[in-house]
C-alpha cells in the first residue's frame, strides 16, 4: 500500500501558465505517476474525486470564471466550463448513503456559495455567505464550514443548505483578520471540533455542538495553514515566516505524570518562542516564505508541506529531517491531498471505457421542471453477488483471534474435549481406583496378622 499526493500551485501568469502544471506522485518513493497541463487554482481552488479509474480532478482557474476537468492517466483538461463568476475554493460532499462524490462546493470572489450536483451539474442553491471573497471551504459529518476574507467563519448543514433556509447553522465571528485554513475533526457526532486559522495569528477551536469556542492559541507569526495528526493528539500550522509549529493537544501533569487534554473551557494560551526547536519545523526557507499548506500521512509518521516559492517537502515527524522533495511547481503550492492506494491503479487502459467527462454546471438556478426530470449521469458496472456470511467460519476466526491475543507466549493452553472422552476418562479413573482400593485392602489385613502372630 502506497500514498500518492496530488500537488498544484497558483500558477504563474506571467507565462500564460505554460509552466502550470500539478502532478501525482508518491511520498514513499520516487515514483513519479503523472501530471497535468494548466492546473493551477487559487489557494484550495482544486477538488479530486478521488484517484484512479473514472475520479476526476476539478481545479477552478486563478483569474478566470472557468473550471478544468481532468481525467488521471490524461496530461490536458479533458473538459472546460464557464462559470457564473470566478472561484475561489472548492470542496467535495460524499453522499451520506455511499462514499461516492454527490455536492460539489464552491466559493466565489463575491463571497457566494455555489453548490452544484456532480451527477446532473444542477446548480440547487446560492448562497450570499460572505461579504468578501470566500477563501477555503470544508465539510464534515454534515457540516460545510466556509472562511473568508471577512474575518467570518460560516457554518452551515447540508440539508439546511439545500432548502430555503437562508440561516446558516452558526458564524463565528471572533478572528479580527481574514481565515486562511479551516479543520473538522471526524469524531462522534456529538463531539465535531472546528479549527480555524487566521492572519490575525491565532488557532481557534470551536464546539460544533454547543457553539461554544473551546481554545485559542497565539502564534508568534500570521498562520496560513493548519493540519493534525490523525489521532489528533497534535496539530501543525503553518506560518508566514515559513517554519511550521507544532502544537500539543496532550501534556503530562506535572505532578501525576498523567496525560491531560490541553485548553478548554475558553483558555487563551500563548505559544513561546521554541528557542531549541524542538516543536518547530525549518526545513522551509525561512524568511517572506509562508507555508500555504500542509498535509499528513495515514500514520502520522511523516507530513508533506507546500510554501509560497512552490516547493513541497516531505518531512518526518519525529527527526524532523527532509526525506524527500517533490518537483517544484511555478508559483506558491495551492493543494496537497493524499490517497492511501495502491501505485497503479492510474493507467492509460482505464481511459479507453472511462467515463470522460462531468455534466456541464449549470449557471443558473434549479427549477421545479428539473427537478421533476431529474436526469442523473451514472455509469453502471457489473457487480459481484455479495457474499453470504458463514458463521461457523466468523465464529472459528474469532475464536483464533482470541487465542492469539489471550496466549501471548504462543503456548495454546485451550482444553479441547467433548462429553465422550471425559466419560471414558472417568470410567478408567473409577476402575483404577477400585483396583488400587482392593490391593490396599489385602496387604492391609496381611499387615494386621504379621502384627498379631509377632505378639
Amino acid at each position: 500500500m502506497d500514498e500518492l499526493l496530488f500537488y498544484n500551485s497558483v500558477g504563474d501568469a506571467s507565462k500564460k501558465h505554460s509552466t502550470s502544471f500539478g502532478f501525482l506522485s508518491s511520498i514513499h518513493s520516487s515514483q513519479h505517476i503523472g501530471q497535468y497541463r494548466q492546473c493551477y487554482s487559487n489557494v484550495n481552488g482544486t477538488a479530486l474525486t478521488g484517484v484512479g479509474g473514472e475520479h476526476k480532478v476539478i481545479v477552478a482557474c486563478k483569474g478566470k470564471a472557468l473550471i478544468h476537468v481532468y481525467l488521471h492517466g490524461k496530461e490536458s483538461p479533458e473538459q472546460t466550463i464557464p462559470l457564473p463568476e470566478e472561484i475561489s475554493c472548492l470542496e467535495i460532499c460524499p453522499h451520506p448513503d455511499s462514499e461516492r462524490s454527490w455536492l460539489l462546493v464552491a466559493g466565489a470572489m463575491s463571497g457566494r456559495l455555489y453548490v452544484w450536483e456532480l451527477d446532473s451539474g444542477l446548480l440547487l442553491t446560492v448562497k450570499e455567505s460572505h461579504y468578501q471573497s470566500v477563501g477555503v471551504i470544508k465539510y464534515s459529518k454534515g457540516y460545510i464550514a466556509s472562511g473568508g476574507a471577512d474575518s467570518r467563519i460560516v457554518v452551515w448543514k447540508v440539508l439546511d443548505m439545500l432548502t430555503d433556509s437562508h440561516k446558516p447553522y452558526a458564524i463565528f465571528t471572533d478572528h479580527t483578520q481574514p481565515v486562511t485554513d479551516i479543520l473538522i475533526n471526524s469524531g462522534l457526532i456529538n463531539d465535531i471540533k472546528l479549527w480555524s486559522v487566521s492572519t490575525d495569528q491565532t488557532v481557534r477551536c470551536y464546539d460544533l455542538t454547543s457553539l461554544a469556542l473551546v481554545t485559542t492559541f497565539v502564534a508568534q507569526q500570521p498562520i496560513q495553514s493548519i493540519a493534525a495528526d490523525p489521532a489528533f493528539r497534535c496539530l501543525y500550522i503553518g506560518l508566514a515566516n515559513g517554519t511550521i509549529r507544532v502544537i500539543n493537544l496532550f501534556q503530562a501533569h506535572p505532578q501525576t505524570q498523567i496525560w491531560e487534554q490541553v485548553g478548554g473551557f475558553g483558555k487563551i494560551i500563548t505559544l513561546k518562542d521554541d528557542l531549541e526547536l524542538r516543536e518547530t519545523f525549518t526545513n522551509h526557507q525561512t524568511g517572506e516564505n509562508p507555508v500555504t499548506k500542509i498535509s499528513v500521512s495515514f500514520d502520522g509518521t511523516q507530513i508533506v508541506t507546500g510554501d509560497s516559492n512552490g516547493k513541497v517537502l516531505v518531512l518526518d515527524v519525529a527527526t524532523k529531517q527532509t526525506v524527500r522533495t517533490l518537483k517544484q511547481l511555478a508559483g506558491p503550492v495551492s493543494t496537497l491531498k493524499l490517497f492511501r492506494m495502491e501505485a497503479n491503479v492510474v493507467s492509460n487502459s482505464a481511459l479507453k471505457t472511462a467515463v470522460r467527462t462531468i455534466p456541464v454546471l449549470k449557471r443558473n438556478l434549479v427549477e421545479d421542471s428539473d427537478l421533476r426530470k431529474h436526469e442523473v449521469h451514472r455509469k453502471f458496472t457489473d457487480s459481484q453477488s455479495p457474499q453470504q456470511l458463514d458463521l461457523d467460519k466468523f465464529l472459528d476466526t474469532v475464536k483464533s483471534e482470541q487465542k492469539w491475543f489471550s496466549n501471548f507466549t504462543g503456548v495454546d493452553s485451550t482444553v479441547k474435549q467433548n462429553k465422550e472422552n471425559l466419560r471414558s476418562e472417568l470410567e478408567e479413573l473409577k476402575h483404577s481406583y477400585a483396583s488400587m482400593k482392593s490391593k490396599y485392602d489385602a496387604l492391609y489385613e496381611e499387615h494386621s496378622k504379621l502384627l498379631m502372630n509377632s505378639e
